[in-house]
């Protein structure tokens, strides 16, 4: 599930450990051990920092490059890396493998740090290759346990801005732009998961894009300020009942120039919450699509709870999708509902 939400109140409790810059192409290991956390389920420890790399192109940096920077972290690293981006366009394709856990990505505000690329969902004339949307991602995050902070990604072309497949991933006060298409993607891992993989929270970010441009089959809450965005704002791939999966936005607002529907299903059961949105003129009427699963909306979870704004008027909805009441969603609108072993309190700050 994805849950976007704009008015959550971090835990003031969090700890910074202290650890020195290190020196251009390599790092030192911080001297805090608190940043181990009990094996046990649930997290009970507030995890720190525990070791620093800073990125700027300048030359005065550890590394110039982002990519540079997430290779530098050791595989399977058990203790939180803060990697600071300096403001600055970065114009590179960045990947953070499934065995480096633990990376917080920092910039100077999303206004001001951005990575961008310019892969193409086509076929790449210039250099005979077909590129299928999964390569096209300019940020694609395969790790569980990772944190961006004010931080832009865009992806130039049609083409995924950031591609999300880990578990416990949080981003905070970040951008996603994309030209069409797809802005994110939120996708399990290519494995068999539990119910409690594939936690995802967006909070007070900004969202960009054209058709389907958050797609995808995680468990995610968004938080945002707004959004702009002409065509479909979601595709959700849930594709069975058992499947705990739906992307929930909560305290957002959707506005932007071209008209757009709240989502369309991209497998037979599809579920999408917006909660105490703010929706503007764009949102046409209907309001929501079954796309290929005209015969099957029985199975679709479209729902809307205490949305405002003339988007929000109802009639003309379809039939299929519902209004509901705060009480019969509270447990997909809370923070626990994908933060119930605490591992959003214990992030470092």
């Amino acid at each position: 599930m994805i849950l976007f939400d704009n008015g959550f109140d971090a835990p003031s409790s969090y700890l910074l450990g202290s650890a020195g810059l290190c020196g251009r192409g390599t790092c030192d290991h911080g001297t805090a051990a608190s940043w181990r956390r009990h094996q046990e389920s649930p997290v009970t420890t507030v995890w720190i920092i525990v070791r620093n790399i800073s990125v700027n192109p300048n030359g005065q940096a550890n590394f110039d490059t982002v990519q540079s920077a997430i290779d530098a972290v050791p595989a399977n690293n058990p203790g939180w890396i803060r990697i600071h981006v300096a403001s600055g366009v970065y114009r590179e394709k960045v990947t953070i493998p499934m065995n480096k856990t633990f990376i917080m990505l920092e910039g100077d505000g999303r206004e001001n740090t951005s990575i961008e690329w310019d892969d193409y969902n086509s076929t790449d004339h210039s250099h005979h290759r077909n590129v299928h949307v999964d390569a096209t991602a300019t940020f694609d995050c395969s790790a569980d346990n990772f944190i961006a902070r004010s931080i832009s990604f865009k992806g130039v072309r049609p083409a995924v801005a950031a591609q999300v497949s880990g578990d416990r991933v949080s981003f905070y006060n970040c951008g996603f732009i994309s030209v069409q298409d797809v802005c994110i993607v939120m996708r399990m891992k290519n494995r068999h998961l539990s119910d409690l993989q594939g936690r995802h929270l967006y909070q007070n970010c900004y969202i960009e894009g054209g058709i389907d441009f958050i797609f995808g089959h995680a468990r995610s809450i968004f938080q945002l300020p707004a959004g702009i965005a002409p065509g479909f704002i979601t595709a959700h791939g849930r594709w069975e009942a058992e499947q705990h999966d739906e992307f929930v936005f909560t305290e957002c607002t959707v506005d932007g120039v071209t008209p757009v529907y709240l989502g369309r299903a991209w497998r037979d059961f599809a579920r999408v919450i917006f909660y105490r949105t703010s929706m503007s003129s764009i949102v046409v009427r209907r309001g929501w699509s079954a796309w290929h699963s005209v015969g099957h909306e029985r199975n679709l979870t479209m729902l809307e709870c205490e949305c405002t704004g003339q988007g929000s008027n109802r009639t003309g909805r379809a039939p299929w999708s519902r209004a509901v009441s705060a009480t019969q969603i509270a447990r997909f609108t809370s923070l626990s509902y994908i933060s119930a072993d605490g591992w959003i309190e214990a992030q470092p700050h």
